[in-house]
């Protein structure tokens, strides 16, 4: 006999049976009451609650059901497994599904209480069934969803997400990506931590497909187009996917961005660096559910009220104040070679051998030096360009990763070795560096390459191009950044004819005085040869001159600038440093004659070293000299 055999003999449904035993029963007409309460008196039934009461049975044993059968709360119930284990229960774990029967079979079962797992709030009917039998039931609540009538430990998703969004606000963040699930309480939580700092809220920051999917992880790629200077990450599994997505694009946690999850694990000490996270500090969420189990079972509706356990921050590596030159986006396309330098007193002449003085191999291209410039300044760099299939070009494309170019657009060649130049590097005031360039895979940088990745140039400010390419290649990436408003700057190189079509869409020409001449044979002065390029349609000739400076034409202006006071020993790479400064400054909408002193300083510290790459100055080294540009270089 039970409370529901009762309520169909007496033809009335078991809450109004129960409202009748527990003498809440106001509502209930006497002819009722009277009814109900002969039937238990003729069947002699005693309530559970009665029975445990007076005979102080226990079984040692607890429920466990899951509400949720899409969320894995697996280490959260071998947890509370262990923890109930601890205090002499064992426990029976089952899914709750969306009848009575899953239930009504503990009518049979010796259980003392019962814990449910996740969001309830479609088994309402069922967890009002388990009250009315009166068993012992705390709900694990992940969700805050509307008030049952059980007691709740709740761990506030909401309140996680936005401490954590506020934890990085308060860090320096404003633009912060999510990857997290369709959970609303987490979406919630993120918009009022953002609302409360009066920072715009978009949804696109909001990343929620299916992460652990291949589909999922190259998605990934295109949305954080590394515009966030952090993320959060709803759990374990996004954070581990996140890291090794990073890892493959060689973006530093938290140089370059910080990462925060908002569960914690036990695995983050063991991640490199290790993730810092929301969570629950200090106590157990397990620990806590079955101390309230057993505090029901001993002293029945001890608990009524919800219960809400504390959540904090653990701070580990993977968060820090975000770059303080967080800079634009910029474009590289161009050439990447491997510099074969040779110091020797000049150029043999035909039947003549010399001995060298040294000779080093270092990374290079115009391309990949011009794109590590930018990135030392802290601009987001993306480089468009073809390595071979060979030791040169895994050691090339390892150099982009380490000074954190993005290599999103580089594409490996089979039938070609990779690039490389040969520099003769002659004495102190002897001359200038020269060098003979083999293309390699250089020349298989394609059209087509270009238009697979021209996604790349959505949202960049600048644009890098350099001739060391086919230039049908380079007149296509053009037009592709004249489509999308990115303006280029064109750095010729051993060339003697560039279409006027080309020309026209280029916003700063910079080419050096030799490859000037080159382009434009005869007697005519810098002067005049600038003139010319400007009137066919050139909005910027900047013309560098080496230990003279460089020489400006626009629509403002026809003037000299003088080259920083520094002692050259190679000048290989000064123009490549001179481009990515400029580019990278006027990107941060620094006036033009501005950012050509910061390119100009650029160009003297690079020259003061072997080695183009390793030598190009980083923020803090080049922003020491401030002070000498802005006397040197006013409007």
């Amino acid at each position: 006999m039970n409370i529901k055999d009762i309520a169909n003999l007496a033809g009335v449904s078991t809450s109004t049976v129960s409202k009748v035993l527990n003498k809440k029963d106001r509502d209930i007409s006497d002819a009722t009451r009277e009814k109900i309460l002969n039937i238990v008196q003729e069947y002699q039934y005693v309530p559970y609650s009665k029975i445990r009461k007076n005979t102080y049975i226990r079984c040692y044993c607890l429920g466990v059901f899951i509400a949720d059968i899409h969320f894995d709360y697996t280490d959260l119930i071998c947890k509370i497994g262990k923890a109930a284990s601890k205090r002499g229960y064992s426990i029976i774990v089952n899914y709750l599904k969306e009848n009575w029967k899953q239930v009504k079979l503990l009518d049979g079962k010796d259980i003392d209480g019962i814990i449910v797992v996740g969001n309830v709030d479609k088994y309402r009917q069922i967890i009002a069934e388990i009250r009315i039998k009166q068993i012992p039931c705390i709900i694990a609540d992940f969700s805050k969803q509307k008030k049952v009538d059980a007691v709740r430990i709740i761990y506030d998703e909401e309140m996680a997400a936005y401490k954590a969004i506020s934890y990085l606000i308060e860090k320096g963040h404003t633009t912060i990506g999510c990857i997290i699930s369709e959970n609303p309480m987490i979406k919630k939580g993120y918009k009022k931590a953002l609302y409360d700092n009066k920072i715009d809220f978009d949804d696109a920051n909001i990343f929620k497909e299916d992460i652990a999917a291949q589909k999922g992880q190259e998605t990934l790629r295109e949305w954080m187009d590394f515009k966030y200077t952090a993320i959060l990450c709803e759990d374990e599994q996004k954070v581990i996917c996140l890291y090794k997505i990073l890892s493959e694009k060689g973006i530093l946690v938290p140089d370059d961005i910080s990462v925060i999850s908002l569960k914690d694990s036990k695995y983050y000490d063991l991640l490199k660096p290790p993730v810092t996270a929301a969570g629950v500090f200090g106590k157990s969420i397990e620990k806590e559910i079955i101390s309230l189990m057993l505090k029901q079972i001993e002293t029945p509706s001890s608990c009524s009220e919800d219960i809400y356990i504390p959540i904090g921050i653990k701070e580990r590596q993977s968060v820090k104040l975000p770059n303080k030159w967080q800079g634009q986006k910029i474009v590289v396309v161009g050439s990447l070679n491997l510099d074969v330098s040779i110091s020797v007193p000049h150029i043999p002449m035909g039947g003549e051998a010399l001995i060298a003085t040294g000779t080093t191999l270092m990374p290079g291209g115009k391309g990949a030096n011009q794109a590590i410039g930018a990135a030392k300044l802290g601009s987001k760099v993306y480089l468009i360009g073809c390595l071979g299939n060979d030791s040169d070009g895994k050691e090339l494309y390892a150099n982009l990763l380490k000074y954190k170019v993005r290599t999103d657009g580089i594409e490996y060649e089979n039938t070609l070795s990779t690039g490389k130049a040969y520099i003769n590097i002659p004495a102190i005031d002897e001359g200038e560096s020269t060098i003979i360039v083999y293309p390699g895979t250089n020349r298989a940088l394609s059209r087509s390459q270009i238009r697979k990745y021209d996604y790349l140039f959505d949202g960049a400010k600048y644009c890098l191009l350099s001739l060391e390419i086919p230039i049908e290649t380079a007149n296509y990436t053009a037009s592709v950044c004249q489509k999308k408003n990115v303006k280029v700057i064109l750095k010729p190189s051993g060339i003697n004819k560039i279409g006027g079509d080309l020309l026209k869409k280029i916003t700063y020409f910079v080419p050096n005085k030799k490859e000037l001449h080159l382009l434009m044979p005869g007697n005519e002065t810098i002067e005049e040869k600038a003139e010319k390029l400007y009137d066919m349609g050139i909005e910027n000739v900047i013309i560098t001159l080496g230990k003279d400076g460089c020489y400006l034409k626009n629509a403002e202006y026809a003037r000299y600038f003088p080259a920083a006071d520094f002692e050259s020993i190679d000048t290989t790479g000064g123009a490549d440093a001179f481009i990515s400064a400029l580019a990278v400054y006027l990107s941060e909408n620094v006036p033009l004659i501005r950012a050509i002193g910061f390119a100009t300083y650029s160009a003297g510290i690079t020259v003061t070293r072997q080695g183009v790459q390793p030598s190009m100055p980083d923020r803090i080294a080049l922003e020491m000299y401030q002070d000498m540009i802005t006397d040197a270089f006013t409007e």
